[in-house]
């Protein structure tokens, strides 16, 4: 079974992630979309600072797009309890090089926080929420990117089966 296994992983190649000569030492030229929201300013500006950012006008262009949406996860009949939150935000994301979609996708991430019925402290928390699970999903978004641009294109008569 191993043999079979290795006979099968023969013709691959594998690119590390990480490391002195991994993917993510790599600084790429790309250039952003502008931003629509905040939360978009967020990923786009973590994105530039961990990938790489270009002002050249032929550079791929990453688009990113973005919603928060919250939900309470507990319930209780006590008067003015502190309250877990939880705040999902959703990123879509296109890569286009020379006219054509080079890879898209979507990812998201959650983050918690506690209400505790302080009007100012309660809508900090669920900013920096926000903020959180924002970066994490950008950092899904930066392996997903990375990940299609270091999988070689398989020729067209290979990708139909041909």
């Amino acid at each position: 079974m191993l043999l079979v296994a290795g006979l099968g992983l023969a013709g691959c190649t594998f690119t590390p992630v990480y490391g002195d000569y991994g993917v993510t030492q790599q600084r790429l030229e790309v250039a952003y979309s502008k931003p629509g929201s905040r939360l978009d300013q967020i990923i786009i500006q973590d994105l530039s600072l961990k990938l790489g950012k270009s002002d050249d006008p032929n550079a791929p262009l990453i688009t990113i797009s973005s919603d928060a949406a919250s939900r309470t996860l507990t319930r209780t009949g006590t008067t003015k309890p502190a309250t877990q939150q939880e705040v999902t935000v959703n990123v879509s994301y296109t890569v286009a090089a020379s006219g054509r979609v080079v890879t898209f996708g979507s990812r998201s991430a959650s983050a918690v926080w506690t209400t505790r019925g302080q009007v100012f402290a309660d809508e900090a928390a669920y900013r920096d929420a926000e903020e959180r699970a924002a970066r994490a999903a950008s950092e899904t978004v930066r392996l997903s990117i990375l990940a299609a641009l270091a999988t070689p294109a398989r020729p067209a008569a290979a990708a139909s089966g041909q």
